[in-house]
């Protein structure tokens, strides 16, 4: 999912000499591969929210492509409490900005759908133990060879394929290293705000989840907002799309003289 430290695996993999392509694709666009030319792997990595992993795949086949997937995952309740703070977990009403608990309920058929295919599942929060050792196993998972780039980090962005797109903090950090970049503490912690309702609805939810995985079953010590996070018309960014069609309407809304709000035709 979004949230989830997927960019960091993205550019591990992206590091390989055999490999090239899309560091962090448009989530809610299908998957639209870059042109890599003389690279034995193409590389895409993308999010969960407009479609399942089981549909991306498809378009993909469809294109003919052969596909090697694998599914990383990180406790639901930190991607859902990072997702409340970030620009892009608009809890909006629409197929590119889709409820919180939409984008989550396809999460979570997502990682059904690998187990019963096999597909390999990465643990975000394995990284904070021994990287190496985690990132060998999945490579061997894939059929891939060890490289040690996907430690080292030898290659610029400027040698990616398409790296448009990656969490912020990240893409601004310095990038000797995955050891240099990575905090352990902080993939491990689980903190912030959350709304009381939207924490039952994950525990109960993701039950199953959170056992195979090996998460906890129940998380206290969180701040807990009353009720829940509710889906709306406003977060959704086609709202300012439309306003955007009518500059002086659009200006009058920014401006908090109307309370114009377009509707979905």
């Amino acid at each position: 999912m979004q949230s989830s430290g997927s960019t960091l695996l993205s550019w591990c993999f992206l590091q390989r000499p055999d490999m090239n392509g899309t560091l962090d694709g448009d989530t809610d666009l299908i998957p639209l591969l870059p042109v890599v030319p003389n690279a034995p792997y193409l590389w895409y990595k993308t999010t969960i929210s407009s479609f399942t992993l089981a549909e991306q795949m498809a378009v993909l086949e469809d294109e003919g492509r052969e596909v090697m997937p694998l599914l990383m995952v990180r406790d639901v309740r930190a991607v859902w409490m990072s997702l409340m703070k970030k620009p892009y977990g608009r809890n909006g009403v629409t197929a590119e900005d889709p409820p919180l608990r939409l984008r989550f309920r396809r999460f979570l058929n997502s990682w059904v759908f690998a187990r019963e295919q096999g597909i390999p599942i990465f643990r975000y929060e394995d990284l904070a133990g021994d990287a190496e050792a985690s990132l060998r196993g999945l490579c061997e998972d894939l059929g891939l060879s060890w490289d040690p780039a996907m430690l080292n980090w030898p290659k610029p962005a400027a040698d990616i394929a398409d790296a448009r797109h990656g969490n912020a903090r990240f893409m601004n950090a310095d990038k000797a290293g995955l050891e240099a970049v990575f905090d352990p503490r902080l993939a491990l912690r689980i903190s912030g705000r959350i709304h009381e309702e939207d924490l039952v609805w994950l525990e109960e939810t993701f039950a199953a989840f959170n056992q195979d995985m090996g998460y906890e079953q129940h998380h206290d010590g969180l701040e807990l907002l009353p009720g829940r996070l509710l889906p709306s018309w406003e977060a959704s960014r086609r709202l300012n799309w439309r306003l955007r069609q009518k500059p002086l309407r659009y200006l009058a809304v920014k401006l908090g003289l109307s309370r114009y709000r377009p509707r979905p035709q």
